[in-house]
């Protein structure tokens, strides 16, 4: 039961990430907007950061719950390595992303690094609208 309350409650933060990522897409676009500099490499930026992001959470989370699960049936070991793994292959997935979207030319570079930077900071948000009791 209490496995289940974990996943519900991630699967709730998720959203709220991805809620977070959709209003900092929309921040970009109306900045850029305002500044007359909104054109199709902007949006694919933004959107490609935003994903990036998200996805980077996702993939956090189904590594904790790897982890969890080998530290439950009696091989922590086994678990922080699963982390460890999960931490470096998400990262090196992330800059895989980003430098090949970077170098193709086919987005604004500011506009796509913008949603992965404020991604802690949307975390941090988050947090004040967590659930207590879930």
């Amino acid at each position: 039961m209490n496995e289940m309350n974990d996943k519900r409650q991630t699967w709730r933060e998720l959203l709220m990430i991805a809620l977070g990522e959709l209003i900092v897409f929309g921040l970009i676009c109306g900045a850029y907007a305002l500044l007359g500099r909104l054109n199709g490499k902007v949006l694919l930026g933004a959107a490609v950061g935003a994903a990036a992001a998200v996805l980077n959470y996702f993939l956090m989370a189904v590594g904790v719950f790897a982890a969890a699960a080998r530290a439950e049936a009696g091989d922590p070991a086994r678990g922080k390595r699963i982390i460890s793994l999960s931490m470096l292959g998400r990262y090196a997935l992330m800059i895989a992303v980003l430098v090949i979207f970077a170098k193709s030319g086919s987005c604004d570079v500011i506009a796509m690094v913008i949603p992965v930077a404020l991604f802690r900071v949307l975390i941090f948000v988050g947090e004040f609208f967590r659930r207590k009791d879930g």
